[in-house]
C-alpha cells in the first residue's frame, strides 16, 4: 500500500538557500523516488524556537495528522522541526503513538532517537573538522574549508573569529564529496589525497575518520552542515543559515546522503 506523506518545512525565508521553497523541492523529489503519496505541505517562516507547537504550520500539521490517516511526516532535517532535541524527541513519541514515522530527506532515512543530529555519542574524528573548536589560547579556529578574515569594524578594529571560505580547501572538500558520492570509500579517498600530497585538516595527512566522522553529530568532512551554509552551535544544534559560508551544493550534499544510505543498506544485508 502506498504510504501517505505530510511534509513539514520551517525556515527564516520563503526563497533562497535553505528556504521553504528549497526544502519543499527536495521533499517532492524524495517522495517521488520512493513512490509515496504526498498529501499536504505545512510550513512556518520563522526561527522562534520558543513557539514550537504554537507555530501556525506545526499546529496545522498536528491537526491534519489527527484528522487524516498519515503514515509519514517528512522534513528536510530534524532541526527544521525544532532546534531543541527535547522537542523533537517528544514529537517522535507523539507520532509513534499514532503509528506515524518521522523521516528526513537530508538524512535519507527514518528519524529515531538514535540518529538525531543532537545525540552525543563517541566520535573518533570529532575534532577533525569541527568549526567551533578552539585552540589552546581560547581563540576559535576557522575550521577546514575556511580561514579567518582580516575584516575590520567601523572603528578599524579587526573582527576576531570572522570566517570566510578558503578557496583551495573548498575545492578539496567538493572533490571529497564527489568522490564519495561516486562510490569511493573514505579510506580510498584519504589514500588518494595523501598520494597527491594534498594536506588534510591542520596540515596533517588525511585519515579516513576525518572524512566520514560521525553522522549523528554532524562531524567529518562529508557530514559538516556548514558546508551547505547551515550553522551549528557548540551543542550541535541549529544556529541559523549562513549562505556566505556555503561550499557544497544541495544536489551534491544529497548525493552523499544517498550514498551513505546505500552503504548502510549493503552493510546491514551482509550481516
Amino acid at each position: 500500500m502506498t504510504k501517505k506523506v505530510a511534509f513539514y518545512a520551517r525556515a527564516a525565508s520563503k526563497t533562497g538557500e535553505g528556504s521553504i521553497e528549497a526544502q519543499i523541492e527536495r521533499g517532492k523529489a524524495f517522495v517521488a523516488d520512493r513512490g509515496w503519496a504526498l498529501v499536504g505541505f505545512f510550513t512556518d517562516v520563522e526561527n522562534n524556537e520558543a513557539l514550537f507547537k504554537s507555530r501556525p504550520g506545526m499546529k496545522s500539521l498536528c491537526t491534519g495528522i489527527a484528522r487524516e490517516q498519515i503514515d509519514i511526516v517528512l522534513c528536510d532535517a530534524p532541526l527544521n522541526v525544532s532546534d531543541n532535541r527535547a522537542h523533537v524527541a517528544r514529537f517522535l513519541e507523539e507520532l509513534g503513538s499514532g503509528g506515524i514515522e518521522l523521516w528526513s530527506a537530508a538524512m535519507a532515512e527514518r528519524v529515531t532517537l538514535r540518529n538525531l543530529p543532537y545525540v552525543d555519542s563517541g566520535d573518533q574524528g570529532k575534532h577533525a573538522t569541527a568549526p567551533s573548536s578552539k585552540n589552546d589560547h581560547g581563540i576559535r579556529r576557522a575550521g577546514f574549508g575556511y580561514k579567518l578574515s582580516s575584516a575590520v569594524d567601523a572603528a578599524g578594529r579587526r573582527i576576531f573569529g570572522y570566517r570566510v571560505v578558503h578557496p583551495e580547501h573548498a575545492e578539496v572538500i567538493r572533490r571529497i564529496f564527489r568522490m564519495y558520492a561516486a562510490g569511493r570509500s573514505p579510506r580510498d579517498i584519504a589514500s588518494a589525497l595523501d598520494a597527491e600530497g594534498v594536506k588534510g585538516p591542520g596540515g596533517k595527512p588525511w585519515r579516513e575518520e576525518a572524512i566520514y566522522g560521525n553522522r549523528a553529530r554532524g562531524t567529518g568532512i562529508i557530514n559538516n552542515m556548514l558546508y551547505v551554509g547551515m550553522r551549528q552551535n557548540e551543542d550541535r544544534e541549529f544556529g541559523g543559515y549562513v549562505p556566505a559560508l556555503r561550499i557544497v551544493s544541495d544536489e551534491l550534499w544529497h548525493r552523499v546522503r544517498q550514498q551513505q544510505a546505500n552503504v548502510r543498506r549493503r552493510f546491514s544485508q551482509s550481516r
